[in-house]
């Protein structure tokens, strides 16, 4: 297993991930690629109309996803091998699914729940689809 992708959201359940990486990726010296995806406004908020807005709520997002990166890279400080982060922003699934893709990851890992209810409920789970999406193997930690 060379690479493993770890989808992080800020969560409990992506802390459990992280960290289920991080063992799997010390036993076969696995590089680990974090991963947090912005998710779209328009994607996930078709009402949000008033630009200045939703400009003022992606710049919130975005020093949101530096610093939950931030403090995923400080939990590899110790890990033999490459860690690397990447922001993306779109679809979640799909930008994880994709990103695993183009890295030729080994096995995608994420938490089983997101902070994200509501659009769960209405939208369906991030895991769930990326589990039913991607040709690569996916580790759902509880």
């Amino acid at each position: 297993m060379k690479k493993i992708l770890v989808a992080v959201d800020g969560s409990e359940h992506a802390d459990k991930a992280l960290e289920k990486a991080k063992e799997l990726g010390r036993q076969y010296n696995s590089e680990i690629i974090i991963l947090f995806v912005i998710s779209s406004l328009r994607h996930c908020h078709p009402y949000v109309l008033d630009q200045i807005h939703e400009a003022e709520i992606n710049k919130i997002l975005l020093e949101q996803g530096k610093r939950i990166l931030e403090e995923a890279k400080k939990k590899f400080e110790d890990y033999p091998a490459k860690a690397t982060t990447f922001l993306k922003c779109g679809d979640p699934a799909k930008e994880i699914v994709d990103k695993a893709e183009k890295e030729n990851c080994d096995l995608i890992v994420m938490g089983s729940r997101g902070l994200n209810t509501i659009s769960r409920a209405m939208l369906g789970s991030i895991s769930n689809k990326v589990l039913n999406h991607s040709d690569i193997s996916v580790l759902i930690v509880k």
